[in-house]
């Protein structure tokens, strides 16, 4: 088997892997759920934020997924808190996992929020220590996503995360690490 095969191969799997997972993530709280979401996540501009040779600052992100996360609401109708969400599952997938785009590209991409990662930053950092204040109001606006209705608010949530991120010496992604499987589905 050829190497190009291979690559292709593997492409494909990453690929639909990633539209699985972001449908798997939307099995309730969304109004249009299983195969019905896959055209909807299609179309969102991966090829762009892909290409492993365009370099990525945070504000060149920003703009791009906002773009993405107001174009998915607009045709998907499942609001911005959602739509962010998904979209960040898929570059969870691709970029974080595959190693897929520029190599700058995980050190700004967005963690997906969640209840479970809100819960467990709560639980990290003491509401009774006043320097978390800030910090622990802007995270918990992030809960629950369908709360998130402009990309504004999501955007004051991933302030809140990012100086967790901060706190924990870390990627904006990597906060992600707080989160475990375990505690989402109450096993541990």
């Amino acid at each position: 088997m050829s190497t190009l095969h291979v690559r292709a191969q593997r492409r494909r799997i990453i690929q639909e892997f990633s539209l699985w997972v972001a449908v798997s993530a939307a099995r309730q709280g969304i109004k249009v759920k299983g195969h019905k979401l896959y055209p909807f996540l299609n179309s969102v501009d991966l090829a762009t934020v892909l290409d492993p040779n365009r370099s990525w600052t945070v504000e060149e992100f920003q703009c791009w997924h906002k773009g993405q996360v107001v174009r998915l609401d607009g045709a998907a109708s499942i609001g911005i808190g959602w739509s962010a969400k998904l979209i960040n599952m898929l570059l969870k997938t691709r970029v974080y996992v595959a190693c897929e785009g520029h190599p700058s590209l995980p050190a700004v991409i967005h963690p997906p929020i969640d209840n479970f990662l809100i819960k467990q930053i709560r639980k990290r950092y003491s509401s009774a220590d006043p320097r978390n204040a800030d910090m622990l109001r802007m995270c918990k606006g992030g809960i629950p996503i369908t709360g998130v209705r402009t990309y504004e608010q999501y955007l004051n949530v991933i302030d809140g995360l990012s100086q967790v991120a901060k706190r924990e010496n870390c990627t904006l992604f990597e906060v992600e690490s707080l989160w475990s499987a375990r505690d989402a589905d109450g096993s541990n």
